[in-house]
């Protein structure tokens, strides 16, 4: 059964921008507001000020304080301000012992249709780290998650498009839930989206046969006919270690947006295992989408 029968269009009203103004968190500043002008969505910038690290006063000689930490935070926040002009803009700053939980209440209190922040990744796709507040937040969210890695160059200049969309599906339930927001960014931008499923290297030659021609058929019937109408679908059936799969292909296609879907409960336990997710956020050369359910 197609997961979308009609033309479905996004609606993006509300998105929380979170930034801690490193180079990651900047051109994830970049792709918000221009994700804002294309849908007309207005933005809450938010800044979480880090109780762990901060000490109390300007009197300390070791550390930073919190005043310190506040005047950083509002000339930070002040200079990113007049890189949203007409755009509607609401600057949030907060102090909290937690991150995630602080951009995630800010996320349900203002009802964001998504979530934008940058990545970091110190290692390669076997040994990688995203960052705790990331890592939370994905697991978390209950709407989209936008996730910017260092690798990502800046948007152009010019409107958002996304013109090549690599969409990854497992077949979950979740995962269909992601092809609704695939293909409605490709209806958006009449996109040429890409349809991958990553078979393993360890199943014999024959049966490799019988399952190819399977999921072949199976990422088929996730386009509706009428796809064919807005945006150029192509499935593709990749082979071996799945991440290395889903960012080879996203490299060969020039993708500008790679799409997943996610299982809350095994994210960060069997995905984190195989290095997948985590290792397609924090390596991927343009911004990664992920619906976690």
């Amino acid at each position: 059964m197609p997961v979308i029968d009609q033309r479905t269009e996004i609606a993006i009203k509300s998105i929380v921008l979170s930034t801690d103004f490193t180079p990651a968190s900047e051109k994830a500043v970049a792709y918000a507001r221009a994700i804002a002008r294309r849908f007309g969505s207005s933005i809450e910038l938010t800044h979480i000020l880090d109780l762990s690290v901060a000490i109390p006063s300007d009197s300390s000689m070791i550390g930073i304080s919190i005043d310190q930490m506040h005047r950083e935070s509002t000339r930070n926040l002040n200079r990113l301000a007049h890189e949203f002009p007409g755009t509607n803009l609401h600057i949030l700053e907060q102090e909290a012992f937690s991150l995630p939980s602080a951009i995630l209440s800010v996320a349900r209190n203002t009802e964001a249709d998504l979530i934008v922040m940058g990545t970091a990744s110190k290692h390669g796709l076997r040994k990688m780290i995203l960052g705790s507040t990331a890592e939370s937040v994905l697991r978390r969210a209950t709407c989209p998650v936008l996730t910017v890695g260092p690798h990502v160059p800046p948007p152009p200049q010019d409107p958002l498009a996304f013109r090549n969309i690599v969409y990854a599906t497992d077949f979950s339930t979740q995962a269909a839930h992601a092809a609704i927001y695939a293909l409605s960014f490709a209806q958006d931008s009449g996109a040429h989206l890409y349809l991958c499923h990553v078979l393993g290297t360890h199943e014999p030659k024959g049966e490799k046969l019988v399952l190819q021609s399977s999921f072949e058929r199976s990422l088929k019937e996730i386009v509706p006919p009428s796809a064919y109408d807005w945006c150029s679908p192509e499935c593709v059936i990749e082979h071996g270690d799945t991440a290395e799969a889903i960012l080879g292909l996203a490299e060969r296609v020039n993708a500008d947006l790679i799409v997943l879907g996610a299982r809350k409960a095994s994210f960060w336990l069997d995905y984190f295992e195989t290095g997948v997710n985590p290792a397609v956020l924090a390596e991927a050369r343009c911004p990664v989408l992920t619906i976690c359910a």
